[in-house]
């Protein structure tokens, strides 16, 4: 009899359970899984094999489209009552859920039966609304459009260009200049239909600034539009425009300034001339600079420079000067602009005023810087001198009173006669009020001091002694 071996024993004294597949057809969560797959197989079964079903795609865009005349005439749509339709949709419900409004052709074609336009207003009409299916092999059918038709407005284009006026209302604290306000954009474009763009005039930005400034503003200000008539298109958004610009920055500079005094450039004035007797207008101008550069201006100095010696007792004596400023300083005129160049009268008062012949001795006439081989002499023995000055004055002068200096610097290397400028001035007590008038010459004769032609025939002997001591000593053949 053989033994039969024995199995040894599980741990825990437990023998190992037997895996049965039948036994999991009756497991709760294995039913409910495997019922979930069957319901949404069978669904997909039943949906794939059942009749078609419509559903709306909505928001298709609209399309314009143009007949031959209406681009002929160049006529273009502005506003459509509606812009997108919705599309009913019939077809497998698995197709045409996938739909979208890319998948659609959407238009309405501008073909009116008269092209002619009246430019007064915008034109009207209704036209049907078309769609066709993008894809036409496509297993679906479009069964409805809504809304069917739309009302188009339409016109020919204009496009203009305009300046863009400025209105800006606006003051300058105390000691300050507010200059032109600068505009962001000159000109705006403005295009549209035509029976709208037609009616704008003029575009202006129309600002106030409500405080005096004193410092640089700046702001932004939108379009302003005008007819022919001034009057404002007070609303334009149903005129349907396009701008490249429908506001502007504004920007007004402001500087200080300063007050200043105008003086005159004299030469030859007497120092008892009063200077009440030269009168300026305008004797002053108000200058806009740094505040730096205007704590060192005190006055403008004229660029004309008015020689006494030159004026006519008889005449008006009034002459016009440009004002030329220092660097960095601007002159604002008195309508508040900065003026391009400015210039001022000047006018010399002699009322009481006369003018006196006299004659000047060889004695008052005094000849400088004659170098030592110089001889000079004065061939003009008497200079008839005009003086000018308040009658009492001029009355007591005579030519006693009367100074001529003639400076040889630049007639050194000349001979003979010749006309020497002079400088002929009043002394004396009469010198503060009265002066000389015109412009004078005396005649010199000027030749070699004796000494120096004398030294000179020496000298030209000699050398003619050494050049026959010479041939004398060469040998003779």
């Amino acid at each position: 009899m053989s033994e039969q071996k024995k199995r040894p024993a599980e741990p825990g004294g437990e023998k190992r359970r037997r895996f049965s597949i039948g036994k999991i057809f009756f497991h709760n969560t294995f039913v409910l899984a495997f019922s979930f797959v069957v319901a949404v197989i069978s669904w997909f079964m039943v949906s794939a094999s059942s009749s078609d079903r419509g559903v709306t795609i909505s928001n298709v865009p609209v399309e314009v489209r143009y007949s031959a005349a209406a681009q002929e005439e160049g006529l273009q749509v502005f506003h459509m009552s509606d812009e997108t339709v919705d599309l009913q949709v019939l077809g497998n419900n698995l197709l045409t859920t996938s739909l979208t409004a890319s998948d659609f052709e959407v238009s309405v074609t501008l073909n009116p039966s008269s092209t002619t336009v009246t430019g007064n207003t915008l034109q009207k009409m209704t036209v049907e609304v078309q769609a066709v299916k993008s894809n036409s092999l496509a297993s679906y059918e479009i069964t409805g459009v809504s809304p069917q038709e739309i009302t188009v407005e339409y016109d020919r284009s204009l496009e203009v260009n305009l300046p863009i006026e400025s209105n800006i209302q606006y003051s300058s604290d105390s000691g300050f200049y507010a200059g032109t306000p600068i505009l962001s954009a000159d000109n705006v474009t403005i295009s549209g239909p035509e029976s709208s763009v037609s009616r704008i005039s003029r575009v202006a930005v129309n600002y106030q600034v409500e405080d005096p400034l004193r410092e640089e503003a700046s702001f932004t200000c939108p379009l302003t539009f005008y007819d022919e008539n001034g009057q404002e298109l007070l609303d334009i958004s149903g005129m349907y425009l396009t701008m490249n610009v429908e506001s502007v920055d504004v920007s007004i500079p402001v500087i200080p300034v300063k007050t200043v005094d105008l003086v005159a450039a004299t030469v030859h004035q007497p120092t008892g001339f009063s200077s009440d007797r030269i009168q300026i207008e305008p004797s002053q101008i108000t200058i806009a600079g740094s505040s730096e550069t205007l704590s060192s201006i005190n006055k403008i100095q004229l660029d004309t420079v008015i020689d006494f010696a030159q004026l006519d007792v008889n005449g008006t004596n009034t002459f016009t000067s440009n004002i030329t400023l220092p660097s960095g300083v601007r002159n604002i005129g008195s309508s508040g602009e900065i003026s391009a160049q400015a210039s001022a009268t000047v006018t010399v008062n002699l009322n009481g005023y006369t003018e006196k012949t006299v004659t000047v001795s060889n004695a008052n006439v005094q000849i400088v810087n004659a170098t030592s081989d110089m001889e000079v002499e004065q061939a003009t023995t008497a200079l008839s001198v005009t003086v000018l000055g308040p009658e009492a004055q001029v009355a007591r002068l005579t030519g006693d009173n009367v100074s001529v200096l003639v400076d040889l610097t630049n007639f050194q290397d000349q001979t003979g006669t010749v006309e020497v400028p002079a400088t002929v001035a009043v002394t004396g007590t009469q010198a503060d009020s009265c002066w000389v008038t015109g412009d004078y010459t005396i005649s010199v004769t000027i030749s070699e001091a004796a000494t120096s032609a004398a030294a000179r025939v020496a000298n030209a002997g000699a050398r003619q002694s050494s050049k026959e001591d010479a041939v004398a000593a060469t040998p003779q053949d």
